[in-house]
């Protein structure tokens, strides 16, 4: 435990931690022989070398069972949609039944209704019709009739026109008889009172001739009156029983649209017995479903907590590695983890210096706005310090490329796991395609996953992780990542993260 601690004292003051000497080590063994402690010492280094491997393992199996839980957790989620989609339709389908036998009971009812307004209107314009051919016959029967009328009293006309005319000319006879008469003197007077008498006869048969014709003249007039009004009558009548016969043709039509509905029914009854059944099968399937959501639901949870318990263990085993790093013992990760806390505090060094020389405020450094960069996939952000380590921190991320060759990054984070400034390599300009975005241009992105936050928060000596790289499109590197905290005029800005190859 001695040796721990001033390992872990040493990791705190960035000074290179390893044993010295025999005393260093625990009293019980510290008068070991060296051959003893080198054996120890190989040991401590095959433990931490396994306890790596293990890690490394766990991590990756971590990954997998995450990625699995995740997948299991879109797949409950799918089927709880599934549930819910199938009770829908289930419903649906039954509502589909009630409104198919709602519409059948409609339908039969309109075709009750059409059948008996069809026959009642049948009858009722079976009738007009009769009533109007009467009408248009009796109006032709009346026209026949007016016009013998005016045909006899045209002749009547005639007649006692002819009869005017011989009472004219009996009175010019009476009138000369009453003349002769008069010259006979005594011998004419009884022949005079008998021209009196047909002149008197005369006079009267004129007037009646001249009062007859005048009435007939006023009759013709009654009779053509009668005649062009009844000729009126007549054309209606025969129009009214043309329309009544175009009425009946559309009333026909009504039988049509019975038989029409009578066919819908028919339609119905057929969409109703399988809407039917399948709201069965849909109950059946919506049974099976649901308890397929539940124990996917409840396999969910439990990868879940497995999940957990999972990453628990990472934590254990890299806590463990922790303590074989900082024992003291040289591994092949002690001159990484060295250089790596070096690193750190050249870079807190060279923040504080661009405050002091005005380049940058403390503020803009701590600055926790992060603007979106527009038209980026997978997102960018940019803030107020983003240029300043584009300026200062290219040499120190470059350079720890080519201290090791198991290095793949290096990059400073903030405490929200913001990375402002990545390795060139992986700095290039976005393209159309996201999945090429997220392996090669990790700059200006917000990295908060478990490790990245881990990383930017820690502010032990060092922190040694071991994790899955995601580098888009479901492909994943298994990596170290060594951090050690970054402070500048005393807070904690947040970490310089260092990701190397595992050696299996």
């Amino acid at each position: 435990m001695h040796a721990l601690n001033r390992a872990v004292k040493a990791d705190e003051t960035g000074s290179p931690a390893s044993f010295e000497t025999n005393e260093e080590l625990h009293p019980d063994i510290a008068d070991a022989p060296d051959e003893d402690i080198g054996k120890l010492k190989h040991a401590m280094n095959q433990i931490g070398s396994s306890i790596g491997e293990l890690s490394v393992n766990i991590a990756d199996t971590s990954g997998v069972v995450g990625d699995v839980s995740q997948a299991l957790d879109k797949h409950a989620a799918a089927f709880h949609a599934l549930t819910g989609d199938i009770d829908q339709i289930a419903t649906s389908n039954t509502t589909v039944a009630e409104a198919s036998r709602g519409a059948i009971d409609a339908a039969q009812a309109t075709r009750a209704g059409l059948a008996e307004t069809t026959e009642s209107m049948s009858s009722i314009l079976g009738n007009a019709v009769a009533d109007m051919k009467s009408m248009a016959s009796s109006a032709g029967e009346v026209t026949r009739v007016l016009d013998e009328v005016s045909a006899q009293i045209r002749e009547i006309h005639g007649f006692s026109e002819s009869i005017r005319g011989i009472a004219t000319q009996t009175q010019l006879l009476a009138v000369n008889a009453g003349i002769m008469a008069a010259h006979a003197g005594d011998a004419g007077r009884g022949f005079a009172v008998v021209a009196d008498a047909v002149k008197q006869l005369a006079d009267k048969t004129g007037n009646v001739s001249r009062d007859m014709v005048a009435r007939l003249e006023a009759l013709r007039g009654v009779v053509t009156d009668l005649q062009s009004r009844n000729a009126e009558n007549e054309a209606v009548a025969n129009t009214a029983y043309q329309r009544s016969t175009e009425i009946d043709g559309e009333l026909h039509k009504f039988t049509g649209f019975g038989k029409t509905v009578e066919g819908m029914i028919g339609d119905i009854e057929r969409i109703t017995d399988p809407v039917e059944h399948t709201t069965q099968i849909c109950a059946r399937v919506l049974s099976k479903v649901s308890e397929l959501d539940r124990d996917v639901s409840q396999s969910s949870a439990q990868l879940t907590s497995a999940s957990q318990r999972i990453d628990k263990l990472v934590g254990f085993s890299e806590d463990v590695i922790g303590l074989v790093a900082a024992s003291g013992i040289e591994t092949e990760d002690t001159p990484l983890i060295r250089r790596c806390i070096e690193a750190a505090g050249e870079t807190g060094a060279l923040f504080e210096n661009a405050i002091d020389s005005g380049l940058c405020r403390l503020d803009d450094l701590f600055d926790e706005n992060y603007v979106p960069i527009a038209g980026t996939n997978p997102q960018q952000v940019t803030t107020r310090f983003s240029r300043l380590t584009d300026r200062l921190m290219p040499p120190i991320q470059e350079g720890m490329l080519d201290f090791d060759p198991r290095v793949t990054f290096c990059a400073a984070v903030d405490r929200n796991g913001y990375l402002p400034t990545h390795n060139r390599i992986y700095s290039h300009p976005q393209s159309d395609d996201p999945v090429w975005n997220a392996a090669n241009c990790r700059h200006r992105r917000i990295f908060n996953d478990r490790t990245g936050l881990a990383a930017g928060r820690s502010t032990r000596p060092f922190l040694l992780q071991t994790y899955r790289r995601d580098m888009g499109g479901g492909n994943f590197a298994l990596m170290k990542d060594l951090s050690a905290p970054i402070h500048v005029k005393g807070r904690h800005w947040g970490g310089l993260r260092i990701g190397f190859k595992i050696a299996l």
